[in-house]
């Protein structure tokens, strides 16, 4: 992909995870971006067509499938990961936490009910913008992409996953709250 700013999506290509906004997104950002959605699901034909139509097929690239032996390098490769969802079945997004385990900033939605925008945390590790808005995406991501934005954003991350998401402290929460409730 060049010296492009890659933006990263992974998950179904289903509804509720609002890729008809970062498709429209991706529409707005300037020509030093390109978005790479992965996932296979019901939307991928719609999406295709969505591209199509608005002309970015250099742009926005449905990859399918990615491997588990695969997941990594485009996480690496990746200059922010954007979580677009529209709808509080999207409730927590184990995806933020692996792009941030590796210092992705990301751009997620304040989905109403749901702790995306927990896990994403305003101004450290990334932004949140509100729901279905395409516009706010692509704000969203030049800003977190900026070069003079970018180290704190993707240092704030790993600083996120490090002090709430690694593998110990998941552990030490769930058995502080059991114990909170059992006294």
């Amino acid at each position: 992909h060049g010296a492009k700013r890659l933006v990263f999506f992974l998950g179904r290509l289903i509804p509720y995870k609002g890729l008809n906004n970062l498709v429209e997104a991706a529409a707005m950002l300037p020509d030093g971006y390109k978005v790479l959605i992965g996932g296979q699901g019901p939307l991928h034909d719609s999406l295709q067509t969505q591209i199509d139509e608005l002309g970015i097929a250099g742009k926005v690239e449905l990859i399918g499938h990615v491997s588990d032996d695969e997941i990594g390098a485009y996480y690496t490769a990746a200059d922010v990961f954007c979580l677009p969802s529209v709808l509080k079945t999207e409730a927590f997004g184990i995806v933020q936490i692996e792009a941030m385990s590796l210092g992705k900033p990301v751009v997620a939605t304040e989905i109403p009910g749901s702790g995306t925008a927990w896990v994403n945390h305003h101004g450290q590790s990334g932004l949140n913008v509100p729901v279905g808005n395409p516009e706010a995406l692509a704000d969203a991501i030049t800003a977190v992409t900026a070069t003079d934005a970018y180290p704190a954003f993707s240092e704030g991350a790993r600083q996120r996953f490090n002090t709430t998401f690694t593998f110990d402290r998941m552990i030490d929460s769930c058995l502080s709250l059991y114990q909170r409730l059992l006294s």
